[in-house]
């Protein structure tokens, strides 16, 4: 008995380690995971392979990145609403009309006539002022009165074709695609564009500008109309001539039309530093904003801002009224940096 047992013992071991050595054998003859073989072809997982449109569920306790979430762009709209790179246009930049390729868009010679202004002209022609500037980029920052104005019945731009220009590049420059520009000037490759023809790019900002406007657009977006619409001004930044002693007199603000009692709103966040008359402003409110800005409202009827108080962008601070020097009601705003004034229509 005690040798049948140690036999049939020996022959289990023995099968163990046979099997055991087959095992392993298979494992060091496989590839490994990162590995290729010659004979087996490795496939990527929808996982594995790399899409530009697939985002990775982000942790709620985690912030939430920008610059993480890939910007897909799918229309020319979309991509016309980023602003391309402003560039300082001369007077070799003014449009030939006569070379304009598109058939898409007309163009009408306009003169500008009394009371008129780019932002009533564009209202006007269902446009904005940035198509007004991309088709006249020679455009002064002040309209003048009988100058005249290339105006679109689209909104977009105007780009004169210079040696060098591609359909890549003019796309890259105004935020869109070749084949909007293609398609709206019947670009073909028997007829291509050449050197000084008239470009319309569609639903697009102008790169060409003077430098006014420029700057302009730079600094646009600190400062609001302070109403809750856009307002015309009566009376501009400047040497003027005062209402009352008929001498010419720096105004060192803008005069807003406005009716008696019209809502006054804070231009932008800061604090009130200063509520009450002040002489010709009569009743006045300051507000300190960042940077050394600030700004003023005077000839108010009502004060509701709070000495020392901090306000945001939007606050209802006061109300128009006709208090100290002036001849009828309206809103006197200034814009001031450090001390100095500057012009409130170059911001707002």
């Amino acid at each position: 008995m005690p040798f049948f047992l140690s036999r049939r013992f020996g022959i289990f071991v023995l099968l163990c380690l046979t099997a055991g050595g087959f095992f392993i054998l298979l494992r060091h003859s496989a590839p490994k995971p990162n590995e290729t073989s010659p004979d087996i072809l490795i496939t990527p997982t929808v996982l594995e392979t790399p899409s530009p449109t697939l985002v990775p569920p982000t942790p709620i306790s985690a912030p939430i990145s920008v610059l993480s979430v890939p910007t897909v762009v799918s229309s020319p709209s979309v991509i016309a609403t980023a602003a391309p790179t402003y560039s300082e246009a001369t007077a070799a930049d003014v449009i030939d009309l006569k070379n304009l390729r598109s058939k898409d868009v007309t163009v009408e010679v306009h003169q500008v006539d009394f009371g008129e202004n780019y932002w009533t002209l564009a209202k006007q022609g269902n446009i904005d002022i940035f198509t007004l500037i991309g088709a006249n980029p020679d455009m002064p920052f002040k309209a003048a009165y009988h100058m005249t104005l290339n105006i679109l019945s689209k909104k977009g731009a105007l780009h004169t074709v210079h040696a060098g220009d591609t359909l890549t590049k003019l796309a890259e420059e105004y935020r869109t695609t070749e084949k909007v520009i293609r398609s709206a000037n019947h670009i073909h490759w028997w007829h291509p564009m050449r050197p000084g023809d008239v470009l319309f790019i569609p639903n697009s900002r102008p790169i060409l500008m003077v430098k006014e406007w420029k700057d302009y657009f730079d600094k646009r977006g600190i400062f609001s109309v302070p109403f809750s619409r856009w307002a015309t001004w009566t009376s501009g930044f400047g040497l003027r001539v005062d209402p009352f002693t008929g001498k010419t007199r720096e105004h060192t603000g803008v005069d807003l039309r406005a009716k008696y009692g019209d809502p006054v709103y804070a231009s932008a966040t800061g604090k009130v530093v200063f509520t009450g008359v002040a002489g010709g402003y009569g009743n006045l409110i300051k507000i300190a904003h960042a940077h050394g800005y600030m700004t003023y409202y005077g000839h108010l009827s009502k004060i509701y801002a709070r000495m020392g108080a901090r306000v945001k962008r939007g606050t209802l601070i006061g109300r128009v009224g006709a208090t100290g020097r002036v001849t009828g009601p309206h809103l006197h705003f200034e814009i001031r940096l450090n001390g100095k004034p500057l012009d409130p229509l170059q911001f707002i």
